[in-house]
Protein backbone atom coordinates (compact mmCIF):
# COMPACT_ATOMS: atom_id res chain seq x y z
CA UNK A 1 0.00 0.00 0.00
CA UNK A 2 0.91 3.48 -0.86
CA UNK A 3 1.54 5.58 1.98
CA UNK A 4 -0.27 9.22 1.30
CA UNK A 5 0.45 12.63 3.12
CA UNK A 6 -2.86 13.89 4.79
CA UNK A 7 -3.43 17.41 3.55
CA UNK A 8 -6.40 19.89 4.07
CA UNK A 9 -7.79 21.94 1.36
CA UNK A 10 -11.06 24.01 1.77
CA UNK A 11 -12.25 21.18 4.45
CA UNK A 12 -11.28 17.91 2.54
CA UNK A 13 -8.76 16.13 3.10
CA UNK A 14 -6.54 14.76 0.13
CA UNK A 15 -8.05 16.57 -2.72
CA UNK A 16 -6.43 16.38 -5.87
CA UNK A 17 -6.29 19.17 -8.40
CA UNK A 18 -8.56 17.92 -11.50
CA UNK A 19 -7.34 18.77 -14.87
CA UNK A 20 -10.72 18.85 -16.70
CA UNK A 21 -12.16 20.35 -19.76
CA UNK A 22 -13.75 23.58 -18.03
CA UNK A 23 -9.63 24.54 -16.54
CA UNK A 24 -8.57 23.62 -20.24
CA UNK A 25 -10.69 25.69 -21.86
CA UNK A 26 -10.38 28.54 -19.09
CA UNK A 27 -6.54 28.70 -19.69
CA UNK A 28 -7.26 28.52 -23.68
CA UNK A 29 -9.58 31.42 -23.27
CA UNK A 30 -6.91 33.32 -21.18
CA UNK A 31 -3.81 32.48 -23.65
CA UNK A 32 -5.86 33.92 -26.77
CA UNK A 33 -7.35 36.99 -24.43
CA UNK A 34 -3.69 37.92 -24.12
CA UNK A 35 -2.84 37.23 -27.76
CA UNK A 36 -5.85 39.24 -28.45
CA UNK A 37 -4.97 42.20 -26.14
CA UNK A 38 -0.81 41.85 -27.33
CA UNK A 39 -1.89 42.63 -31.29
CA UNK A 40 -4.41 45.18 -30.81
CA UNK A 41 -1.57 46.83 -28.66
CA UNK A 42 0.86 46.79 -32.04
CA UNK A 43 -1.74 47.30 -34.13
CA UNK A 44 -2.34 50.82 -32.43
CA UNK A 45 1.24 52.00 -32.24
CA UNK A 46 1.46 51.14 -35.43
CA UNK A 47 -1.50 52.93 -36.70
CA UNK A 48 0.08 56.05 -34.39
CA UNK A 49 3.40 56.11 -36.22
CA UNK A 50 1.88 55.74 -40.12
CA UNK A 51 -0.22 58.64 -38.71
CA UNK A 52 2.76 60.43 -37.95
CA UNK A 53 4.45 59.43 -40.69
CA UNK A 54 1.61 60.68 -43.33
CA UNK A 55 1.66 63.90 -41.09
CA UNK A 56 5.08 64.46 -41.94
CA UNK A 57 4.83 63.61 -45.58
CA UNK A 58 1.85 65.98 -46.28
CA UNK A 59 3.95 68.48 -45.07
CA UNK A 60 6.56 67.61 -47.22
CA UNK A 61 3.91 67.83 -50.25
CA UNK A 62 2.90 71.29 -49.22
CA UNK A 63 6.36 72.63 -49.35
CA UNK A 64 6.94 70.91 -52.35
CA UNK A 65 4.15 72.43 -54.18
CA UNK A 66 4.94 75.88 -53.22
CA UNK A 67 8.54 75.42 -54.52
CA UNK A 68 6.81 74.17 -58.01
CA UNK A 69 4.72 77.01 -57.85
CA UNK A 70 7.82 79.62 -57.33
CA UNK A 71 9.76 77.54 -60.34
CA UNK A 72 6.57 77.74 -62.35
CA UNK A 73 6.20 81.52 -61.63
CA UNK A 74 10.19 81.65 -62.63
CA UNK A 75 9.44 79.45 -65.91
CA UNK A 76 6.97 81.73 -66.79
CA UNK A 77 8.87 84.81 -66.47
CA UNK A 78 11.73 83.25 -68.25
CA UNK A 79 9.94 82.16 -71.65
CA UNK A 80 7.60 85.71 -71.55
CA UNK A 81 11.11 87.88 -71.63
CA UNK A 82 10.36 89.86 -68.30
CA UNK A 83 13.35 87.70 -66.69
CA UNK A 84 16.06 89.52 -68.96
CA UNK A 85 14.42 92.69 -69.00
CA UNK A 86 14.78 92.61 -65.24
CA UNK A 87 18.56 91.24 -64.87
CA UNK A 88 19.49 93.94 -67.28
CA UNK A 89 17.53 96.93 -64.82
CA UNK A 90 19.76 95.21 -62.20
CA UNK A 91 23.52 95.97 -64.23
CA UNK A 92 21.74 99.61 -64.64
CA UNK A 93 20.23 99.53 -68.34
CA UNK A 94 17.12 101.13 -69.05
CA UNK A 95 15.09 101.53 -72.19
CA UNK A 96 15.99 104.46 -74.34
CA UNK A 97 13.05 106.84 -73.84
CA UNK A 98 13.02 106.33 -69.55
CA UNK A 99 14.44 108.71 -67.96
CA UNK A 100 16.99 107.67 -64.80
CA UNK A 101 16.53 109.05 -61.58
CA UNK A 102 19.94 107.37 -59.15
CA UNK A 103 18.56 107.31 -55.54
CA UNK A 104 21.41 106.54 -53.09
CA UNK A 105 21.91 107.96 -49.19
CA UNK A 106 23.97 111.22 -49.56
CA UNK A 107 28.15 110.57 -48.73
CA UNK A 108 29.15 111.31 -45.24
CA UNK A 109 30.22 114.63 -44.60
CA UNK A 110 33.98 115.58 -44.46
CA UNK A 111 34.83 116.80 -40.75
CA UNK A 112 36.87 120.31 -40.89
CA UNK A 113 40.83 119.52 -41.76
CA UNK A 114 42.69 119.48 -38.56
CA UNK A 115 45.22 122.15 -38.10
CA UNK A 116 48.83 121.41 -39.07
CA UNK A 117 50.89 120.13 -35.94
CA UNK A 118 54.09 121.74 -36.49
CA UNK A 119 57.01 119.42 -36.42
CA UNK A 120 59.43 119.83 -33.55
CA UNK A 121 63.08 120.51 -34.78
CA UNK A 122 64.25 117.46 -32.45
CA UNK A 123 65.47 114.51 -34.11
CA UNK A 124 64.23 111.80 -31.36
CA UNK A 125 67.05 112.20 -28.90
CA UNK A 126 65.65 112.03 -25.38
CA UNK A 127 68.46 114.70 -24.55
CA UNK A 128 66.46 117.15 -27.20
CA UNK A 129 63.36 116.15 -25.44
CA UNK A 130 65.00 117.75 -22.26
CA UNK A 131 66.58 120.79 -23.65
CA UNK A 132 62.98 121.78 -25.09
CA UNK A 133 61.68 121.20 -21.43
CA UNK A 134 64.02 123.61 -19.89
CA UNK A 135 63.74 126.23 -22.52
CA UNK A 136 67.16 125.66 -23.88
Amino acid sequence: MRQRRASASNGIVDKRVRLSHQTFLLAAMAVFGLWMAGSLFQELSLNQSLSQQAASLRDQNASLRSTNGAYHKDINAVTSGAASEEEARKDGYARGNEKLYLVATPPPSTPPPAAAKRPSGSSGNPLDALRHLFGG
